[in-house]
């Protein structure tokens, strides 16, 4: 390929070199994880390296000859670099589709054959015409066989490298064939340079080429996990959801989650995942633990439909997967609605009064005390209110128990509607009744107990002989500046109602902090703040606690008349 040209002039030498190092550092690039490709271009290169440096001793052996000495010694090292670059580019052939096994064998046949030719006609035998006519078969046959190997890979669909490698080398092996047989085809130092620089951009293409076919590969690999995820959601008993990460298009969607989730199979693109959340909450919440997690197994949903009103509850397991060389959110689902309402009929059995469906005392005692302490954190106000109506004994006494519900229920209803949404009424025991009132001042809580009283006493339930019955209810008032403890709050805002039985019922009582100084101080013992600023109220250990849903005795005995039913 090359020839001693290049070396008689120092700038043909230079930018020959530079071509070639040019060359080297390609095939670094090329072969870099490409295992198919290691041998094959290194072998070719220390071929190339090879042969020019072969050229370059001839050069040597060319300038020493004019001076009339000896060269045996240099051609047969001429003629040993050149047979060793014809060797390393038939093995470069070779290694682009047989063993390395095979390669060893017939590197060794060749390359035991071309020495012992080399040292018999420049030693032994020398014959100058041989000598000359080895010095062009070996690059000759090099080549030729270089160009034979790249050609055999001229397949498939990326093929431009080896193409264009393929050109080269039978342009060269062209040149070279033409020198053998005595062409004239004049001296050009250039070629060589010429013949690397291509050579250098055939082995890029190559590398392209090979990138594409990898691409296409994984492509096709891409193709074969999305068939299988497809069959595998066609097959599942469960609702399955394919959406895109970035704007929640849904993607895939299994036959039964299509009936599930009310879609239309020819619209499918215009759904979003999010569409079908009920509760924005309950979808942030999802997102942030994919987010962190990328999966997430048993998670409730509250879904609602395009064409339904009525919310439903899904379990789902999600999973951040890649589908269509995208990232996108794998849902699979359960129907659990039966087993939610089920859970809410428990959790309203444990919270709620059966008889008037408003909440009960442990509710109203664990609630309460939670929004005290977020309260407290909020420097904001808040009231207690006690109802207790007014001679219900006798009601049920003179019209029966039934008729002594249905005023329970009433009284019930009236408290709820007259309550915000952010206040809790609960069933305290038997007919009392206790109330929260958030962000309520003392005044505002007594304004609210008053127009309660007054819209109770308003109503009418009729007895089972169609005669009208009235009733009344008297209600004490605790509020913020007493405690910040539930159960003085409650205690506090009893002592307030039984007050306002004394002074005669249907009424409405306000237990002030002037109240809290008299109340009971020999049992005085805890504080309205635990840490600061506490109030005295009751000593347990010295205290009998009595539920009042036994209508029996009360917490201090000592502040309430003997005969209790007089106030009832």
């Amino acid at each position: 390929m090359g020839s001693i040209e290049i070396f008689t002039n120092q700038t043909h030498s230079i930018i020959t070199l530079l071509a070639l190092v040019v060359m080297f550092f390609v095939c670094i690039y090329t072969t870099k994880g490409q295992e198919k490709l290691f041998a094959p271009l290194w072998l070719f290169f220390l071929g190339v390296l090879l042969d020019i440096g072969a050229n370059g001793v001839a050069s040597a052996a060319s300038s020493l000859y004019a001076y009339g000495k000896e060269i045996n010694f240099y051609v047969f090292a001429e003629l040993l670099l050149s047979l060793v670059a014809m060797l390393f580019m038939v093995l470069s052939a070779i290694s682009f589709s047989l063993g390395g096994g095979t390669m060893l064998w017939l590197s060794m046949i060749l390359g035991i054959i071309g020495f012992v030719a080399v040292g018999l006609f420049v030693f032994m035998f020398p014959d100058g015409e041989v000598v000359n006519a080895m010095r062009q078969i070996f690059p000759l046959a090099g080549i030729i066989t270089a160009a034979i190997g790249f050609g055999g890979q001229i397949k498939g669909k990326y093929k431009s490298g080896f193409i264009v490698a393929t050109i080269v080398l039978s342009i060269a092996a062209l040149l070279l064939g033409m020198r053998f047989f005595g062409i004239n085809y004049g001296s050009f130092w250039y070629n060589t340079a010429i013949c690397y620089a291509l050579l250098s951009l055939a082995i890029i293409m190559i590398k392209v080429d090979l990138l594409s076919q990898k691409i296409d590969k994984d492509g096709y690999e891409i193709e074969k996990y999305n068939k299988k995820i497809e069959d595998i959601i066609r097959l599942s008993p469960f609702p399955i959801l394919i959406s895109k990460v970035g704007d929640d298009k849904i993607l895939l969607a299994n036959n039964n989650a299509i009936k599930l989730f009310g879609i239309d199979i020819d619209e499918l693109e215009r759904y979003k995942l999010k569409d079908f959340f009920a509760d924005s909450d309950n979808r942030k919440l999802l997102s942030e633990r994919l987010e962190s997690e990328r999966e997430v197994q048993d998670f409730e949903v509250l879904i609602k439909t395009p064409y339904s009103n009525m919310p439903f509850w899904l379990l789902a397991s999600a999973n951040i997967i890649d589908y269509n060389y995208e990232p996108v959110l794998y849902m699979a689902f359960q129907d659990i609605t039966s087993r939610k309402n089920r859970e809410n009929v428990l959790q309203n059995q444990a919270t709620k009064d059966p008889l008037t469906s408003i909440y009960n005392r442990r509710y109203f005692e664990e609630e309460v005390a939670k929004r005290i302490t977020m309260a407290k954190k909020q420097k904001q106000e808040y009231s207690i209110l006690m109802l207790d109506a007014d001679y219900f004994k006798k009601v049920n006494d003179t019209y029966g128990h039934k008729l002594g519900d249905r005023v329970l229920i009433e009284l019930a209803s009236a408290a709820e509607s007259a309550l915000r949404d952010n206040d809790i009424v609960a069933r305290y025991g038997g007919e009392e009744f206790v109330i929260y009132l958030a962000s309520a001042s003392a005044s505002q809580g007594i304004a609210v107990a008053e127009r309660l009283r007054q819209s109770i006493e308003k109503i009418v339930v009729l007895s089972e002989d169609n005669r009208e019955v009235k009733f009344t209810v008297s209600i004490g008032v605790s509020t913020s500046e007493i405690s910040d403890n539930i159960d003085v709050l409650i205690k506090t805002a009893d002592e307030a109602l039984y007050r306002a039985k004394q002074n005669g019922r249907n009424r409405v009582e306000l237990f002030t902090p002037d109240n809290l100084a008299k109340f009971n101080k020999e049992n005085l013992s805890m504080r309205k703040d635990e840490s600061r600023n506490q109030h005295p109220v009751f000593d347990k250990e010295n205290t009998e606690e009595i539920s009042l849903l036994d209508g029996e005795q009360i917490i201090n005995e000592n502040l309430y008349s003997e005969d209790k039913n007089e106030l009832l």
